[in-house]
């Protein structure tokens, strides 16, 4: 079973960013950081995520460079 990349912008994450929420994802940072972890909410204009240690973060929209996550194909 293979998995499919999704990648969204910046520019994509207001309207398509809700549909993720409880999958693990990758956020690209404009600082060049990465977090990992499941994205447990989307409030406002603010993402919540929690990573594999069990530390909380909140990131602006502001500051997502791109989100990246995958989802099993059917091939």
């Amino acid at each position: 079973m293979g998995k499919r990349l999704i990648r969204i912008r910046t520019t994509q994450l207001p309207e398509l960013v809700a549909g993720f929420t409880g999958s693990e994802v990758n956020l690209v940072l404009v600082d060049g950081r990465t977090l990992h972890g499941r994205l447990t909410r989307v409030q406002d204009d603010e993402l919540h995520l929690v990573d594999s240690i069990g530390h909380r973060h909140t990131v602006s929209f502001e500051a997502v460079d791109e989100l990246i996550t995958d989802e099993k194909s059917s091939f």
